[in-house]
């Protein structure tokens, strides 16, 4: 007799470089616990000849931020019979992210939330972002270690080169979608943790492909995403490195999120025990009765970077909620 399990997990954004990722990691695995993985994606950025991340991979269509009639119903069969939701759909995942941009991704985290709690979806898992707390980059007050997942969020990440921030952008629109998506992620917990509960990982840079190290840049962007500026601005961040330029890029390697440790962290979200009943200590540090705690009934939220050298995150509360510990060092 087989006690191989089946857990449908449902992504979004499933065709884009994290949801790839993970799709490819889950369906290769060999465990007792197998997947079946469904990939939201909107219809624009579907392409029939490309290959999907794995040939047992399903595809849904869907528009997250203004679903039809139609697409709400395929959203529901899909969640009803679901384990773990996995959001990582954004209107735009890079820091030049418009406030239009950032009200629609608002949209597709509400939209598929609030159908997640009505469907009794078990585990809701949001990839959140570094940047709702960019704003402790430049600060003297905090050093290595020290930016915890119950400090108060200081959104973006704002470059000191005023030609990069021209190129790359300052991420406060694209935070606020996130830190809008994890308080709303938060209240859904309180009302519904009984049936549904939810972890965010305020995530790292993880580049597409290989995910190297070496590719890093204080851009903070791919260069296709790089906003547009005057004729030399781009050839002019590239040749002129500045000792704010050398700053902005030892910054974002330090929030270099490996493939490994990646797949990891997601891996251990989906079957980690989220507390129901609120906790004693509240969370990280002594933090009882703070807005900011990061664990609460039916929620769990934690850094999720790799252990970069002399980084400003602290992956205390992550070792202990998620029980992985991060050998993968961008300045080894």
């Amino acid at each position: 007799m087989s006690n191989t399990t089946t857990r449908t997990i449902v992504i979004t954004g499933g065709l884009g470089n994290l949801g790839s990722k993970l799709c490819r990691h889950l369906l290769h695995q060999n465990s007792p616990t197998k997947y079946k993985v469904i990939l939201i994606e909107h219809p624009n950025f579907i392409n029939p000849n490309k290959p999907l991340p794995h040939d047992d991979a399903i595809v849904l269509p869907c528009d997250l931020g203004n679903p039809s009639q139609d697409d709400t119903l395929k959203l529901k069969e899909a969640l009803q019979g679901a384990d773990t939701l996995i959001h990582f759909s954004a209107v735009n995942p890079y820091p030049n992210a418009s406030w239009s941009e950032s009200a629609q991704s608002m949209d597709h985290s509400f939209n598929i939330f609030q159908l997640a709690v009505i469907c009794k979806v078990r585990r809701v898992i949001l990839a959140s972002s570094n940047h709702v707390m960019g704003g402790y980059k430049d600060l003297s007050t905090h050093g290595p270690s020290s930016i915890h997942p119950n400090a108060p969020p200081i959104l973006g990440t704002v470059p000191l080169n005023p030609a990069q921030m021209a190129s790359s952008g300052d991420a406060k629109a694209y935070a606020t979608a996130k830190l809008a998506s994890e308080r709303l992620a938060m209240t859904l917990a309180n009302l519904y943790g009984d049936t549904t509960t939810f972890v965010v990982l305020r995530i790292g840079w993880c580049q597409p492909g290989e995910n190297l190290p070496g590719t890093l840049s204080a851009a903070g962007s791919p260069p296709e995403f790089l906003l547009e500026v005057e004729e030399g601005g781009l050839a002019a961040v590239a040749a002129e490195v500045s000792e704010d330029d050398k700053k902005d890029e030892l910054w974002f390697k330090r929030m270099w999120l490996s493939n490994r440790d990646f797949l990891s962290y997601f891996d251990a979200a989906i079957h980690v025990n989220v507390p129901t009943k609120e906790e004693p200590q509240g969370g990280s540090i002594s933090d009882e009765g703070s807005v900011h705690r990061n664990v609460r009934s039916g929620f769990v939220l934690v850094n999720a970077m790799s252990k970069n050298s002399g980084a400003k995150w602290n992956l205390d509360e992550t070792e202990k909620w998620l029980g992985v510990v991060s050998n993968d060092d961008s300045l080894a």
